[in-house]
């Protein structure tokens, strides 16, 4: 029996902060080491129109990034079943973590993180695999080859540890100084503020202090019930405290 293909569609949906660009890229270069950049069309994108309608996607592999997702996407998840990798975070870091990096106004961001657990808490009964942030697995190069091994990608390990390379966090902190200096083709967003590479979606204030548990000393105690309240059903499903 012939051994099955890479999926044609591989969807990342996470939290905002959960490390989810991590996992796009690293799947983004997966494919273009083994496709080439004429067989991959890698996005971001809460729209299903944006991806079926792009013009690039006829005859190519799709990497798509996802946060919210519009309602539509579940009738594009039964259609086209594609693969679906998630990534999680304790909801109360990353409510905060979009607070301070991107100073969003905090209602605005538990509304963002509420929408991303709302689309991610069924995804993951269905049983997709489940990356979490608190685990570190964006600090493991092991993870790459994971990666590449559930998508059925070929083993090539040094294309694997240069991926890994690329997007270490470090590398990805300098990558995210430099943004500004890209080529205008590929900056998207608001210069005095948001601005971010449309290719790697890698923002210029993408790497935080990257801390485990900050909500606890950084908002009131009163907040810290009321979020531990709101998102309880996320946290007792991904084993959050």
């Amino acid at each position: 029996m012939a051994e099955a293909a890479p999926p044609r569609v591989v969807l990342t949906q996470g939290l905002y902060g959960s490390a989810s660009t991590w996992v796009f890229n690293v799947v983004r270069e997966l494919y273009l080491a083994a496709f080439g950049a004429d067989g991959v069309l890698a996005l971001y994108s809460d729209s299903v129109a944006k991806v079926l309608t792009h013009p690039e996607l006829p005859a190519r592999r799709v990497v798509w990034k996802m946060h919210r997702g519009e309602p539509e996407v579940d009738g594009f998840m039964e259609l086209a079943g594609p693969a679906v990798l998630l990534s999680v975070r304790d909801p109360r870091d990353a409510a905060l973590s979009l607070v301070e990096r991107f100073k969003v106004a905090p209602p605005a961001a538990l509304a963002a993180i509420d929408a991303c657990c709302n689309r991610l808490l069924p995804w993951a009964e269905r049983g997709y695999p489940v990356l979490r942030y608190e685990d570190g697995f964006f600090a493991r190069p092991e993870t790459v080859a994971a990666i590449a091994a559930h998508l059925r990608l070929p083993a090539d390990a040094a294309a694997q540890q240069r991926i890994f390379a690329t997007y270490e966090s470090e590398a990805v902190r300098a990558a995210a100084a430099s943004v500004a200096s890209l080529p205008a083709e590929r900056l998207e967003g608001d210069a005095t503020a948001d601005l971010y590479d449309r290719v790697t979606q890698i923002h210029r204030n993408h790497i935080g202090d990257r801390l485990v548990g900050k909500w606890r000393a950084r908002i009131t105690p009163e907040d810290q019930a009321r979020l531990s309240g709101h998102f309880a059903p996320f946290l007792r499903r991904f084993g959050y405290g």
